[in-house]
């Protein structure tokens, strides 16, 4: 994920000393996207000590609930979402899927409603990336999926 001078908001995870800083699992621009993805780190880093900046300002700060169960790095190698394996139910109606081929570049909208009727809610970004293919070079996954918001009226 290139950072920007705009990605002033961030999710950090760190040791429970807050001596060794383990990942960075969030950078945005948009304060709702950042709220989400906090709302989501709760939910998925569970026993881990959670920091949510808004540039140097730490406006959260919490150890989740629940024992260790993964660790730091291993969901997803190279997403967008970096770390976060974020579920088809996470999603917002003001949100739209964008899926891209990396191995041609061909991108297209997803309808978010139609993956959920075929994978679920519960399913997870990292396993429908893998399953899907692109249309334009028939290859088989992996497809890198990217949240936007829909634009304001």
């Amino acid at each position: 994920m290139a950072e920007t001078a705009e990605d002033n908001f961030r999710i950090e995870v760190w040791d429970r000393e807050e001596k060794t800083h383990l990942e960075t699992i969030c950078r945005s621009p948009d304060a709702m996207v950042s709220q989400a993805a906090w709302q989501a780190a709760i939910r998925r880093r569970p026993g881990m000590l959670l920091i949510h900046y808004n540039s140097r300002h730490v406006m959260e700060k919490i150890i989740t609930p629940g024992d260790v169960r993964v660790p730091p790095q291993t969901i997803i190698d190279g997403s967008v979402h970096a770390g976060l394996d974020v579920a088809l139910g996470d999603l917002r109606q003001w949100h739209t899927l964008r899926a891209w081929c990396k191995h041609c570049s061909h991108h297209a909208e997803v309808k978010p409603a139609g993956l959920i009727r075929r994978y679920g809610k519960g399913a997870l970004f990292s396993s429908v990336e893998r399953a899907l293919f692109c249309t334009s070079c028939d290859r088989g996954g992996p497809v890198r999926l990217e949240i936007h918001k829909l634009p304001r009226n």
